[in-house]
């Protein structure tokens, strides 16, 4: 099969996303006045008042468009697990939905809607739901892991929120990591006879201050794990932010997609042959998991197990009879078979409150349900995407656009400052102005000083074998062998062997911190929450291109000016 065209399915620019926006809304404007269309909206209103009441976040703003969603108006969609103190690119979705629907707004005369699903029905797997990291060039990966040890296949919704004990270690850690690069970044600048961070340092303090207040929040308004994640980020967007996005957990609202499941079903021949088909697919290059091999053979939906986890089912239906799907729970292994009535006209009324859409699926549901102009995604979720649009194409699903907006974000933190220091220090000793230069040069000093020393080595062994063998005079061999580990003592010392291999390990994690996409902790103490939005916002309505890094003004950027020397980008 041909390749997969991946730019031609996406925008590149904002200007391209809008025109590609209302396109399709013209295009599908009858079907979006459906009846059902308008019964799941209005359905879905009331799971984002109840999201928005436990968080706290009903503003006016969010008032006001969960009025616009039970009338005549656009959806702009996106979703994602609540990660812990996620990374840049959870938060940039909501944006890039918001300033997108202020400009079709303006350009449909409709008012605009832009909803985020919480995926809180995710499994705990998944490496960023329980971690989150930060920039720290002198620990061991170059990173600050902030953790939670989660029980194994179980939905997120089912897991506790973490102790306060936990919580408590998490600021402990972060207030530790922020103060150890200011301090080091600080006896930088005073060695080197640099202008010191001064009212920098009460800023960064202050801003994490900021942050942590609304995760303190969020805490006290939660009751699970999901919860705690997704009330910090709906707390970041809605009140920090001021954006009317919308919030509903999966775990409440997928219940409403009944029929579009049913609809599923009753083409499961055609839905099954289509996942077949995108799965022999090529694509141009590796942009993350798709379908498995199994998919096709699966009904389009998990079952929800009273364990907490959740059973794939596997499709089989007779020629004119009833349709059942058979499975294991991979939590407490209860095996389960579900009927779904007959296999033309299947009904999961009965069974709607305990299953949740599976990868591809979940598109299909929401944008067939919702009447959806748009939808956010993420790089890891690329292949899926492009799937579910062959799938949906077959199915005549109406599918929106689907841009992706997960740039690098360019600013000096001090975690990024303190990697510049430690690059300038350990490179400036070769003077070598790239880090790749300066690798080179640090391994072959390293590998010089080793051979030496394996040299040495090699002779120490030769006398032993002397030794072992009774050949030669015995305290003249002891006293070479004394000799030689006295001259390898000298070289160690003399070529600070030991600060070297340290070195490189801390030059390794320069390349580790400049290329991290770290938690939104990072923005918030060294851009600030606010402003994190405001600059993204004006990047969007000045340059609007969807590839490009962006560069962010931060609480350090007034100290750059005293030598641009310093700054220069690391190769």
């Amino acid at each position: 099969m041909p390749a997969l065209d991946v730019k031609s399915s996406f925008c590149d620019n904002l200007e391209e996303l809008v025109d590609a926006c209302a396109n399709f809304y013209r295009e599908n404007e009858d079907k979006m006045r459906l009846r059902n269309i308008r019964e799941r909206r209005a359905d879905l209103s009331s799971f984002v008042e109840s999201f928005h009441k436990d968080c706290g976040t009903l503003t006016s703003a969010v008032q006001e468009r969960i009025d616009d969603l039970k009338n005549d108006c656009v959806i702009l969609m996106t979703a994602h697990q609540p990660n812990l103190f996620a990374y840049s690119g959870v938060f940039r979705k909501a944006t890039l939905n918001f300033v997108l629907a202020k400009r079709l707004e303006r350009l449909l005369g409709v008012p605009v809607v832009n909803f985020f699903g919480v995926a809180d029905q995710d499994f705990t797997d998944d490496r960023w739901v329980k971690s989150s990291l930060l920039p720290a060039v002198k620990r061991r990966e170059g990173v600050l892991a902030i953790e939670i040890k989660l029980p194994k296949m179980l939905m997120l919704n089912r897991v506790p929120k973490p102790s306060m004990d936990l919580l408590n270690g998490w600021k402990g850690m972060i207030k530790e990591w922020l103060n150890d690069a200011v301090n080091s970044v600080d006896r930088f600048c005073k060695v080197n006879g640099l202008p010191r961070l001064g009212s920098a340092k009460p800023l960064l303090h202050g801003n994490f201050g900021s942050l942590w207040k609304i995760v303190e929040d969020a805490y006290e308004r939660c009751k699970t794990y999901s919860d705690f994640n997704a009330f910090v980020m709906s707390k970041i967007v809605n009140e920090v932010w001021g954006y009317d996005t919308l919030f509903s957990r999966f775990s409440e609202c997928q219940q409403i997609f009944a029929s579009e499941f049913s609809f599923l079903l009753s083409r499961f021949k055609d839905y099954s042959r289509s996942l077949k088909e995108v799965g022999g697919l090529s694509f141009e290059k590796e942009i993350g998991e798709g379908v498995s091999d199994l998919e096709p053979q699966l009904v389009p939906f998990w079952y929800h197990c009273d364990c907490g986890s959740k059973a794939r089912l596997f499709y089989s239906a007779e020629q004119g009879g009833s349709a059942t799907g058979h499975g294991d729970c991979p939590g407490c292994k209860q095996g389960y078979e579900i009927s779904f009535g007959a296999a033309e006209n299947p009904d999961l009324s009965g069974i709607a409150s305990r299953i949740s859409a599976r990868a591809i699926p979940m598109n299909l549901v929401f944008f067939k349900g919702l009447g959806v102009s748009c939808y956010v995604g993420g790089l890891g979720g690329l292949k899926y995407l492009m799937e579910a649009r062959c799938v949906a194409n077959e199915l005549a699903i109406p599918f929106p656009p689907t841009p992706v907006w997960r740039p690098h974000d360019r600013y000096w933190g001090i975690g990024q400052m303190e990697a510049l220091f430690e690059f300038k220090r350990i490179s400036g000793s070769f003077e070598v102005c790239d880090q790749a230069g300066a690798l080179a040069r640090l391994n072959s000093r390293i590998a010089e000083v080793r051979r030496d020393l394996d040299e040495l080595e090699a002779q120490k062994e030769k006398i032993a074998e002397k030794l072992r063998q009774g050949s030669g005079n015995e305290t003249m061999l002891k006293e070479k062998v004394r000799a030689i580990s006295i001259a390898q003592g000298k070289i160690r010392r003399s070529s600070n062997l030991s600060v070297l291999i340290h070195d490189l390990k801390i030059l390794e994690n320069v390349a580790v911190v400049f290329n991290l996409i770290p938690s939104v902790i990072d923005y918030a103490v060294n851009v600030g929450l606010k402003e994190m939005s405001d600059q993204w916002i004006e990047y969007l309505k000045r340059n609007g291109d969807l590839s490009s890094n962006v560069h962010l003004k931060g609480v350090l950027d007034d100290l750059m000016v005293f030598n641009t020397d310093f700054f220069s980008p690391i190769n």
